[in-house]
């Protein structure tokens, strides 16, 4: 299953053919302005294709939940305060992760200064990704960027919108992570981490055990993973198992008790405490409701 838009909650602005052409045309906007922006909170299924890119910049700040981009066959993982910038004319496939979904933010924008904007932020078709420790301060530049659309796309609107656009990209650049090799190696180890809960999803694996396969102190990974995840290692591998028993209530006639136990919860009853205080629902009563 493979949804383009459509979420729930979702937030969506297409500026007109005409206001991108007055966009162009304005002295203090023409450099860098919006076309398109949105925002998805959780976007299950989420997968974009396009052939042969768009006339403007791709940009996706990811806020919880997984993602990846594929760009000229390279596959890059995007996490939790990972922001996607892809350049103009870039054939390109991002997706939401299966398990873990993503959360996102994302603007498409074009204008004079885009080659520019990009060579400041130091990324190319190669190197798509940045890293921003404090992604909630860019979301609260693009809820910026966003409120300047309210203004009925007046003249000053217009303006307002460029500045704001101007000063999110600015943050990207000077909230960045410091050291980049140093982060896309911790990324790496994080999303090894969690493909490897999600292919053990049987099992009751320890903090130690996780800790251990990325090659880190118990301490020193526990900070991490919060730092790039938002979450503690323990609670999201809980998190994972829960939704996944979620597909198996919604796909399969398995009874509670064989996924309890496919999931590595010897005692149904705490797996069902567990459903609940996660999801809010009794396993019994999420595979009643009606969904979709």
């Amino acid at each position: 299953m493979r949804v383009r838009e459509g979420f729930p909650n979702q937030r969506l602005v297409v500026l007109p053919a005409n206001i991108i052409q007055r966009c162009r045309q304005l002295p203090l906007v023409s450099q860098l302005y919006v076309t398109d922006i949105g925002a998805y909170p959780t976007a299950p299924f989420h997968y974009v294709k396009r052939e042969q890119g768009i006339s403007q910049v791709v940009v996706i700040g990811c806020l919880s939940g997984l993602g990846e981009v594929e760009i000229e066959g390279e596959s890059h993982r995007v996490l939790p305060g990972h922001v996607l910038l892809i350049p103009p004319n870039t054939p390109h496939i991002y997706k939401a992760d299966p398990v873990d979904p993503w959360s996102i933010f994302w603007i498409h924008f074009g204008g004079l200064q885009i080659d520019a904007s990009l060579q400041t932020l130091n990324v190319n078709r190669q190197r798509p990704l940045v890293f921003v420790p404090d992604i909630g301060k860019v979301k609260a530049t693009f809820e910026d960027v966003y409120a300047c659309l309210n203004y009925h796309y007046s003249d000053s609107g217009l303006q307002a919108m460029s500045a704001e656009l101007l000063r999110l990209l600015s943050h990207i650049r000077l909230l960045r992570g410091r050291s980049e090799p140093r982060h896309q190696s911790a990324d790496a180890k994080i999303v090894e981490t969690i493909e490897f809960m999600a292919e053990h999803l049987n099992m009751p694996i320890k903090l130690k055990d996780l800790a251990a396969h990325s090659g880190h102190s118990v301490s020193y990974f526990s900070k991490l993973f919060k730092l790039r995840t938002g979450q503690s290692p323990q609670n999201y591998f809980i998190q994972l198992k829960v939704q996944k028993a979620c597909q198996l209530l919604d796909d399969t006639d398995m009874s509670i008790l064989e996924i309890s136990a496919q999931l590595g919860y010897e005692d149904p009853y705490y797996f069902s405490r567990l459903f609940k205080k996660i999801q809010g629902h009794s396993p019994a009563n999420y595979r009643k409701m009606i969904k979709g």
